[in-house]
């Protein structure tokens, strides 16, 4: 099985290929996260918008809800991967957030994914 691989590119005349389930899994499971609600036409209910939430995760119970709506609608929107934990963490100076995903493929070990946000690039003037 072969998908475009992302970030989209053309090499030598050809677009980007990736044959790796693994790398598949994570290009879905990025893309789900990174998108915004509603930004997908004709999806209007696909996407986390995770740039949105580092700032409601002060509360360990709202960090726990968002955990939460995370691991389903990951359940629901990237087929072929079963998630096992999400959670985040934070750098010593709270300007970084670390979202890391555990997920498995099928007859596969578990996997971490991890994404990186930076909230010294989010201000007033950011889409979110």
């Amino acid at each position: 099985m072969k998908t475009i691989r992302t970030p989209f590119h053309i090499t030598g005349g050809r677009v980007g290929f990736t044959s790796s389930q693994t790398v598949s899994a994570e290009q879905k499971i990025v893309d789900a996260l990174v998108t915004i609600p509603a930004e997908r036409l004709g999806v209007y209910n696909y996407g986390i918008g995770v740039e949105s939430l580092v700032f409601e995760l002060a509360d360990d119970l709202v960090q726990s809800d968002v955990v939460m709506d995370i691991k389903q609608e990951l359940a629901d929107r990237v087929s072929g991967v079963t998630i096992h934990d999400v959670r985040f963490s934070t750098s010593f100076d709270e300007s970084t957030v670390v979202l890391t995903v555990t997920y498995s493929l099928p007859l596969g070990t578990a996997q971490t994914l991890s994404l990186t946000l930076n909230t010294d690039a989010l201000n007033e003037e950011s889409p979110l």
